[in-house]
């Protein structure tokens, strides 16, 4: 295998355990909610506290990624996180259990910008969105372990094992990648291209229209994302009666089949696209929106199992063009020296608003239900489309050009 593509193995790796990490907790919600008391604004507040730590530490990991080694970030990052989750199935209460979820979210935070750097010095724009696109489904995949064997394992065993086990794979994986690493061209670790120090350099990306303009549909459809991801087993639960481990499959396998037809096929378009129009992504993403916007509509006001189904499927095949582009279209309009940095801000705004999701799903179960937060979601994203049209047409040919001659 040639090595760029060895490195897309070894991060797919990775990041299928980065997902189910956090994604193990969305499926024991009941169990937790009976072991722990936890009200559910409290369960809400699991993922909402993992997703605002990870933004609000993201820009510090962005700007370590493009002046630390690179490959020390990534896998110190995974030995982190994985130490992180084994505790987490010791934690004795509720607090604790909160305590090592925004722990969770600081050590995963370091791994996403200096990862994304190490893609787009491997891959040229050719294929930057397919290499994406590829990395990308090791998401879905970390999502679907998480969900099912969480599920499984809290109802024929205890909810905790599901944390002791995939905290020692990842402890485990940790050596081998540190190997490969190491043994990858220096190419691909960036150190020629390295940011020059100081703040000003790092906030001059705010300055950059385009860039905002991916920040603003990131943050978007982040929360579209973990809406779902965080409530879809729950609201199975709750709307069909269905049972922890069946939820947690309806809520995992289906969506991320969807989500990675989605990836794949948005990624190949992106590249092909790419020759005629630097702003492919850019169009992709914002027709994805304009489709995606009616699905998650319809997800949550379908009135039987299957249809909703197929509803969960459709939002996340949109889903997937737009994350398997969304870091692509960033380094079309930002300096290769910033790449990392640029990650840092995505997820900056992109993990703070959609830290709301589950907070906002969790105060709207009992109240005006999940379903009315999914009928905002679906028309926010249709303005977003918009949006997106917009700094198209407005920005996007002035600012890739300034980042080509930088």
């Amino acid at each position: 295998m040639k090595p760029q593509w060895a490195l897309i193995a070894y991060l797919w790796t990775c990041y299928v355990l980065n997902h189910a990490d956090r994604q193990v907790v969305y499926t024991l919600f009941p169990a937790l909610q009976a072991e722990f008391g936890l009200s559910d604004t409290m369960l809400g507040m699991t993922g909402a506290l993992f997703l605002w730590v990870y933004g609000f530490c993201s820009p510090v990991a962005g700007v370590l990624g493009d002046r630390w080694p690179r490959a020390l970030m990534v896998t110190g990052s995974l030995a982190l996180w994985s130490t992180v989750t084994l505790l987490t199935g010791f934690a004795p209460n509720g607090t604790s259990l909160l305590t090592l979820r925004a722990l969770l979210g600081i050590s995963e935070s370091l791994f996403m910008p200096a990862a994304y750097a190490l893609m787009a010095s491997a891959h040229g724009p050719e294929t930057r969105s397919k290499a994406i696109s590829i990395f990308a489904t090791s998401q879905l995949a970390g999502v679907a372990i998480g969900g099912s064997i969480s599920g499984w394992l809290a109802e024929h065993y205890n909810w905790r094992i599901a944390f002791w086990v995939l905290g020692s794979v990842g402890l485990l994986f940790a050596a081998p990648l540190y190997a490969f690493l190491r043994r990858v061209p220096a190419s691909f670790l960036g150190e020629e291209s390295k940011a020059p120090a100081g703040a000003k350099s790092f906030f001059s990306l705010f300055f950059i229209p385009s860039l905002r303009v991916v920040t603003v549909f990131c943050a978007v459809a982040t929360f579209g994302l973990y809406l779902v991801y965080t409530w879809l087993p729950t609201f199975l639960h709750d709307k069909f009666g269905l049972g922890l481990a069946r939820a947690g499959v309806e809520s995992s396998i289906y969506p991320q089949f969807g989500t990675a037809l989605g990836l794949l096929a948005g990624g190949m378009l992106a590249d092909r696209f790419y020759v005629r129009t630097p702003a492919a992504r850019f169009w992709i993403i914002l027709t994805a929106f304009f489709f995606a916007g009616p699905s998650i509509f319809l997800l949550g006001n379908l009135p039987t199992l299957e249809t909703v189904r197929i509803a969960a499927i459709a939002f996340s095949f949109f889903s997937g063009f737009i994350f398997g582009n969304q870091g692509a279209a960033a380094f079309d309009v930002v300096p290769a020296a910033y790449r990392a940095s640029a990650i840092g801000v995505l997820n900056l705004l992109g993990c703070t608003v959609s830290g709301f999701a589950p907070f906002l799903g969790g105060l709207a179960r009992r109240t005006i239900g999940v379903d009315r937060v999914m009928v905002f979601t679906g028309g926010l994203y249709l303005l977003t489309g918009l949006f997106v049209l917009y700094g198209v047409i407005r920005y996007f040919h002035r600012d890739h050009k300034n980042a080509q001659a930088r």
